[in-house]
């Protein structure tokens, strides 16, 4: 039973307040994007890693990983679970049944090795993974205000699933027409109701969206 890691990583980067895409933005002398690509290549789990990439930005990243053999590069779509499906399909001639795939988005840079060694064991005896962090609040777009409440948790990335289970689930999802899934644990939800297995994760394992979250980051944990 062979493990896939897929790192997402097609997006426009329109938010980040920057002369380059944020996959190419530099933090102590090495593109953000080098920081997850590592942490899965250089996992013992991992057999190999497909980075799910735009039109304009593949061959510059084959370029900056060139030499690198566990790694492949494929484009993705418009959307992210567009991409996702572009990673999946690509696997078809690949990967069994039972193949455990890891889907990761590019702009978690800061996942450690630990926390992704982790979900894999817990997806090998569970059949699904997925990090989380508690939260107090959430912004609720109707009203235009923040909620304070106990009840709500976060999920990060790395969502691990075996591979046949999303091989149907976005099947049906792209059969029927239906977009927009927020990332692979809804997916997974809206095909066939599956109650992902969650551990924590860790608060380092943020999305960069926005130049500042890098600032959060530093105070959060030094950059290593």
């Amino acid at each position: 039973m062979k493990i896939y890691g897929v790192i997402l990583a097609a997006g426009e980067s329109i938010r980040f307040d920057a002369q380059v895409n944020k996959l190419f933005y530099k933090v102590n002398d090495k593109e953000l994007i080098r920081y997850p690509v590592e942490t899965f290549s250089n996992n013992e789990n991992i057999d190999e890693v497909v980075i799910v990439s735009s039109e304009l930005n593949k061959s510059k990243l084959e370029n900056l990983f060139k030499g690198k053999h566990q790694l492949t590069f494929i484009e993705g779509g418009e959307s992210r679970q567009e991409s996702e499906h572009c990673a999946i399909q690509y696997l078809q001639n690949k990967a069994t049944d039972d193949c455990i795939i890891a889907i990761h988005d590019a702009a978690r840079c800061f996942l450690s090795s630990d926390l992704l060694t982790n979900l894999v064991n817990t997806a090998k005896e569970y059949g699904s993974a997925a990090p989380y962090l508690e939260s107090t609040k959430f912004y609720d777009i109707s009203n235009n205000k923040i909620i304070l409440t106990k009840k709500i948790v976060n999920i990060q990335t790395p969502q691990i699933y075996k591979y046949k289970e999303l091989l149907e689930a976005y099947s049906y999802l792209s059969e029927k027409g239906i977009t927009n899934m927020v990332d692979t644990t809804e997916s997974m939800y809206k095909f066939n109701k599956c109650k992902t297995q969650v551990i924590k994760g860790e608060k380092s394992n943020l999305k960069i969206t926005y130049m500042s979250d890098l600032n959060t980051l530093e105070s959060i944990t030094r950059i290593q």
